[in-house]
């Protein structure tokens, strides 16, 4: 049934529920305000809910990541049936599923992903003893002389948006819409380094149910040179343990082409999560 449910609806049945980033009704609430179309979906067996989903549509395409998000228990087959069934339109579907549901039906053109997800529910104590010794080392540095602060004014998430938005151009990487964190009606994290009177560094969070995404980041050459990034992601993991995350995304990991990054995102101790592949779904 599409778009039969309101976000109070949405969220009851996603309560307790690790839900991935585009399948939190603030991305699509997001999404749309930035003029993409907006699809809700509850799958029905019975009178039971199996699943919920939510996907951007335009003419001629649906397009699903992170999800569905299951209710109740399924079988890899039934799972596999229900997204053939959300494909029955005019158009194309294109899905990423958190994990792999091959068969028949499901046509994979993009390899599966892999990505650094930092389980934040060990202690403070224990998750710095689960970092890599290296890191904890340059973290101990750094802590000397680096003070993160929270970044509250609009004006100061802009400025963000717009240096990371010059770094993705120039470094030609891909990622959402940095706009998308201005328009984002959830809970959020901005946090900030300050240096002659400007921001210097900064990292963006976006909370979902019991889980976060880092969702963008930019330091000058002067934070990086002091690895300012090391002390803002153990505050922002200290602050989202702090309001009930424990789980937090820190987005794909590339070992060749991104060999650098990948390094910092695993070195706080973070495991490696595959998603399934990108698939054409026949319906």
């Amino acid at each position: 049934m599409w778009n039969h449910l309101d976000h109070t609806d949405w969220h009851a049945r996603l309560a307790g529920r690790a839900i991935g980033l585009r399948q939190d009704w603030a991305y699509g609430q997001a999404m749309t305000a930035l003029g993409a179309t907006v699809g809700r979906a509850v799958v029905v067996q019975n009178g039971v809910e199996l699943a919920l989903v939510q996907v951007l549509q335009r003419r001629g395409l649906r397009v699903l990541a992170q999800g569905p998000v299951w209710l109740t228990d399924l079988t890899t087959t039934q799972k596999r049936q229900i997204l053939q069934r959300l494909a029955c339109h005019f158009g194309a579907t294109i899905a990423t599923p958190d994990a792999g549901l091959g068969g028949f039906g499901m046509v994979p053109f993009v390899t599966p992903q892999a990505y650094a997800v930092w389980h934040l529910g060990p202690d403070p104590v224990q998750l710095r003893e689960n970092m890599w010794g290296k890191w904890r080392n340059r973290l101990t540095v750094a802590e000397r002389h680096i003070r993160i602060t929270d970044l509250r004014k609009p004006t100061q998430l802009a400025q963000l948006i717009a240096a990371e938005g010059a770094q993705r151009q120039a470094r030609g990487y891909a990622n959402l819409p940095g706009a998308l964190a201005q328009h984002w009606a959830g809970e959020k994290l901005v946090l900030g380094w300050m240096g002659k009177g400007a921001v210097q560094a900064g990292m963006v969070f976006l909370i979902h149910g019991q889980s976060a995404s880092y969702f963008l980041a930019w330091a000058s050459a002067q934070a990086r040179a002091a690895f300012v990034h090391g002390p803002m992601l153990w505050h922002a993991a200290q602050t989202l343990r702090g309001r009930g995350v424990m789980d937090l995304n820190l987005g794909a990991i590339d070992t060749q082409a991104g060999a650098g990054l990948a390094r910092f995102k695993l070195g706080t101790g973070a495991g490696v999560q595959w998603a399934g592949p990108t698939c054409l779904v026949l319906p």
